[in-house]
């Protein structure tokens, strides 16, 4: 297992998951993990301008290169701008983001996205389909709903059928003067209206409501304006990712419930193929996440790093739930929060301390410690 340390060898990339890892329960950053991140990205500036330590013995080549710091979430591109604005406190700005769990990658810096990788629009209203009808196939009693929840005009019956609901990441696609086509700086979030109101209030950015997501899908897939006549005709705009609830269960009793076929991580390729052609998984209490095939944060980091000449012995990945995994199995070093998944605990390289406890800035620093015998390892 590789062990980093200032004085033998240091990760060319540190990327670190958000939720359940780098923010805290309270869903901050602390101020102590924004140093440590710190300390991480400008290290190659204190120890190139020390002229004492021109002739130290470092071994790896990568110690005096730029240690980057990427973030890698299921959120949007904006979500993730607003956590970095917000907690970051202008001390540092991370090199990059893979947002919508690897389906695309956005540079802070710039406000630009990157390698967008959507899920089929026939695969889109495919997966609503199946969704709807696993999750309304599954009642639960009433007294087993928190009274908050039922506020719409349930039946009088006992038992309460699924109430699923759904949304997606749009990104609009627009025609150019000399005939290319180009999308937009970010992605729009859709909802319908069940999504809406399980998530009323926890949305803090402009949205549009649609009563039903399945025919919002399928109007995509009319042409954008002026390319009708092409003969292969460019849609409105494309879906990054789809989100699925059921406002009586969390995410993880909605996962494990659905047919093995849909919870595989990838459908068949066989656009005839009942089975959707997708990836499907969940990052928190809320909902299920969905993404083209073969999507994933491992894939997104991969495509980061060949693009960059980033070596994956050199890349500290840091996560907490299943959506981690092929991140954490593709770094050099996989951490996994002590707060982290039973089965993310198995894969990783090592577990670390929690999310509550500064877990990721307490190993960081451990690797500039002056002291070797103080590395992690």
């Amino acid at each position: 297992m590789i062990t980093f340390h200032h004085s033998t060898q240091l990760p060319r990339l540190i990327v670190t998951d958000l939720d359940g890892t780098l923010l805290n329960p309270d869903r901050i950053v602390t101020t102590r993990s924004v140093h440590a991140l710190h300390l991480a990205q400008t290290f190659h500036l204190r120890h190139n301008n020390r002229a004492s330590e021109v002739e130290d013995t470092v071994q790896a080549t990568s110690d005096r290169a730029p240690i980057r710091v990427m973030l890698a979430s299921g959120r949007s591109a904006r979500s993730i701008q607003r956590v970095i604005d917000e907690n970051f406190q202008g001390i540092m700005v991370p090199d990059a983001v893979l947002c919508s769990n690897g389906a695309l990658t956005y540079n802070p810096r710039t406000k630009s996205i990157s390698f967008p990788q959507f899920i089929l629009l026939d695969e889109a209203v495919k997966i609503v389909t199946h969704l709807t009808m696993e999750i309304t196939g599954v009642s639960l009693p009433k007294y087993h709903l928190p009274s908050e929840k039922l506020d719409q005009d349930l039946d009088d019956h006992e038992m309460i059928k699924g109430r699923p609901g759904f949304a997606c990441q749009v990104l609009w696609f627009s025609l150019e003067q000399d005939g290319s086509i180009s999308y937009g700086t970010d992605t729009f979030f859709v909802c319908d209206r069940t999504f809406e109101a399980e998530r009323r209030g926890g949305i803090h950015y402009e949205y549009q409501v649609v009563d039903d997501m399945q025919e919002f899908l399928r109007s995509l897939q009319r042409p954008l304006a002026g390319t009708e006549h092409r003969v292969n005709r460019i849609p409105r705009g494309g879906i990054i990712k789809l989100l699925a609830l059921d406002r009586n269960r969390v995410a993880s009793e909605v996962y494990e419930s659905l047919p093995a076929s849909l919870r595989l991580k990838a459908g068949s390729s066989d656009p005839s193929a009942d089975v959707p052609s997708i990836t499907l998984t969940y990052s928190g209490p809320l909902f299920l996440e969905v993404s083209g095939p073969g999507v994933n944060k491992g894939l997104g980091l991969k495509q980061y790093c060949d693009g960059n000449g980033i070596a994956r012995q050199d890349v500290a990945a840091f996560g907490d739930l299943l959506n981690d995994a092929e991140m954490l199995e593709f770094a050099g070093l996989g951490l996994c929060m002590g707060n982290g998944h039973p089965e993310m605990k198995k894969l990783a390289d090592r577990v670390i301390g929690t999310n509550a406890e500064d877990g990721l800035a307490k190993e960081i620093e451990s690797w500039f410690s002056l002291d070797p015998t103080n590395s992690a390892g």
